[in-house]
């Protein structure tokens, strides 16, 4: 069993050499040509290992069969001599014999291996050298039991014989010198050494002509057969190979050509197939992503995806945009890095991690605002919209996260539009500020018609009409004008703004709102006329905000007080009122865009307090809030005193340039 284990050892070793070097080798041309080259070599080893060994086998056979009858004819011309007695005779033929061309010696031995007669009478009554067990190796030292035997020798200097052992064998006729059959059945051994060095000449120069012809005919089988597999296998492996990797490189218009109609023009066919069948997939994948990047890239809130790596793998254009990256930085980097400028993930504990949440902690969906860092190192302040995404890639189940951002410095930017949207819910305030002079005015002409028509003219009390509907215009005029203030486009130069009167005017634009919800405003108002550099309709505005948001904690009735104060160079207004105050949990969130909690219940847009805190941001000033024990809240605003604004100002009271 180990011998066995042993042997296939060997060839498996064996085997994993080959298969080593043809693997080393590279092209499959060279391998087949290797290959072809090591099967003939072996092959042809082998075949001429057993050709020279049948021929040689059959050359001694032949030489033994042509000495055996050469040894009986010598045999009879030597008895006939013999029973004449013609020993002369008999040493005439073995000089003749022993003179012959390739033979080396002959001699006659008698059964104790004595030399009787030889060639030029050499050796003659000594023993036959070598041993007889050399001479005879089938008779066990009695040549009396030898048989006629042909075999190769070599001789002590070095050469080769063919010697041929004959014995004599006795017969009636020799029974008066050689006795009995019974008695002594060999009379003789008749030895003849021929020259091997012929034979094996002859061995060797039949061996080289056949190897000649054999290897003339293997080396026309393996040409010809490696110019049939070169032209019929290689060379369309090859094509295909070559053809593989264009395509493979990202030319899917290569195409494979090959002619005839045999098994690789057919394999031939079958890829150029598969390569149109491939190039129509990713043709079709193409688009399809072409049209998912354009769907996403419309989206006007900014999106990006997220791998478990924390690596963005995915954005839109809007993300791009808000964050001024360009498209190859957008992708293949971490979000920390992109969206907060630092160098490891976010803190879980200090910045609302979307990843950590959603992936780590299996939360759902995830809602925050968030402080963006832009590539310039501007910050954007963004609401983000996080769920995970969970897909099966490549055989492996991956998640990610997509993150909706939306700009909300775009959605809170105080726009035209959004002042007049405000105008329109005071359309009830002013139609009644302005009902009441017109109602004055029409009474006053009505009078003034009826003395007409009584031709009763009185012009002192004509006078008295007159100022009255001129008075009452004036307050429609007035009233128009603080509308035209609070509408009017923010611009770019800042002038001074009477605080003090810009409270007055924005009030009394809501009394009536305030008189219709049960809601007493009281008015405490610095008698040093406390004036700040800003856009006008920009602090009307903010006054606006601040007194509907005093009004909407307020249910059926209240209180609401509005102080201006000048201290140490800042102007500060505070709005009083004793609604339903702030819940703890609430105050953290109430300058938050779309953040909406009233005490009416109704759900309002949520900006008007954002927009409160960006104008004042804008201005260099601040807006704090207070609770008011035991119920209601104090929001107050505190800008820089015009002298203290940090701007110069021309004689206009606007900027100089």
């Amino acid at each position: 069993m180990r011998c066995d284990t042993s042997i296939v050892v060997t060839h498996t070793k064996k085997s994993g050499a080959l298969s080593n070097m043809l693997t080393s080798v590279g092209g499959l041309n060279r391998k087949l040509t290797l290959v072809l080259l090591l099967v003939s070599v072996l092959t042809s080893t082998l075949l001429l290992l057993l050709f020279y060994n049948n021929y040689q086998m059959q050359l001694q056979k032949e030489r033994s069969q042509a000495s055996r009858q050469v040894n009986m004819l010598l045999q009879a011309s030597l008895e006939n001599a013999m029973l004449k007695r013609d020993l002369p005779g008999l040493q005439e033929i073995l000089d003749r014999l022993g003179a012959q061309q390739g033979v080396v010696d002959v001699a006659v031995l008698n059964p104790d291996g004595e030399v009787r007669f030889s060639a030029e009478q050499k050796g003659l009554g000594v023993l036959f050298e070598p041993a007889l067990a050399k001479l005879c190796p089938n008779c066990d030292g009695d040549l009396r039991q030898a048989e006629a035997t042909t075999h190769f020798l070599t001789e002590p200097d070095g050469r080769k014989i063919l010697r041929s052992v004959h014995p004599v064998r006795n017969r009636a006729a020799c029974k008066s010198c050689h006795g009995t059959v019974e008695d002594n059945p060999v009379n003789g051994i008749f030895v003849v050494d021929y020259d091997a060095a012929s034979i094996t000449e002859k061995a060797r120069s039949g061996l080289l002509g056949l190897v000649a012809a054999g290897l003339a005919v293997l080396l026309s089988a393996v040409l010809s057969m490696w110019w049939f597999m070169r032209r019929n296998v290689i060379a369309p492996v090859k094509h295909l190979a070559e053809v593989s990797e264009a395509l493979s490189q990202g030319d899917l218009a290569a195409r494979a050509e090959l002619i005839g109609k045999d098994e690789f023009s057919g394999l031939g066919e079958r890829f150029n197939t598969m390569a149109s069948r491939l190039q129509n997939s990713l043709d079709q994948l193409l688009e399809k992503e072409t049209y998912l990047q354009a769907l996403i890239d419309a989206i006007p809130d900014g999106i990006r995806v997220i791998d478990e790596s924390f690596s963005v793998v995915n954005a839109n254009h809007a993300y791009r945009q808000l964050l001024k990256l360009s498209p190859d930085k957008s992708v293949n980097q971490p979000c920390y890095r992109m969206s907060h400028n630092r160098d490891a993930p976010c803190p879980p504990t200090l910045i609302t991690c979307t990843v950590y949440e959603l992936l780590g902690q299996g939360k759902t969906s995830i809602k925050t605002m968030q402080d963006f860092t832009a590539s310039d190192g501007s910050h954007e302040r963004v609401q983000v919209f996080a769920a995970p995404l969970n897909v099966e890639l490549n055989g492996k189940q991956r998640h990610f996260v997509v993150e909706s951002i939306r700009d909300l410095m775009r959605d809170i930017l105080f726009s035209q539009e959004q002042k007049l949207s405000a105008l329109g819910q005071l359309a009830a305030g002013v139609g009644h500020e302005i009902r009441n002079p017109l109602s004055s005015i029409r009474l006053a002409l009505k009078s003034t018609l009826h003395k007409l028509e009584e031709d009763k003219l009185d012009a002192v009390q004509i006078g008295k009409y007159l100022h009255l509907v001129d008075g009452e215009i004036d307050k429609c005029i007035d009233i128009t004008e603080r509308l035209l203030k609070l509408s009017a486009l923010s611009g770019e130069h800042l002038q001074l703004v009477d605080v003090n009167k810009a409270i007055e005017e924005t009030a009394s634009l809501l009394r009536y709102e305030g008189e219709q919800l049960g809601i007493d405003l009281e008015l405490d108002l610095d008698v040093t006329q406390p004036r700040v550099l800003a856009a006008e309709s920009d602090i009307r505005m903010l006054i606006l905000n601040l007194i509907q948001n005093a009004h909407h904690a307020m249910l059926n009735s209240g209180k609401l007080k509005i102080e201006s104060r000048l201290s140490d160079g800042e102007v500060s207004i505070s709005f009083t009122d004793n609604g339903v105050g702030i819940a703890a949990e609430h105050k953290a969130y109430i300058f938050d865009p779309f953040f909406s909690h009233r005490a009416d219940g109704v759900h309002g847009t949520g900006l008007g307090l954002t927009i409160c805190q960006s104008i004042v941001q804008r201005h260099k000033g601040r807006i704090e809030v207070e609770d008011v024990l035991p119920k209601g809240a104090t929001f107050k605003v505190i800008l820089p005193e015009a002298g203290n604004s940090g701007e110069n100002q021309d004689e206009t009271g606007k900027p100089s340039e």
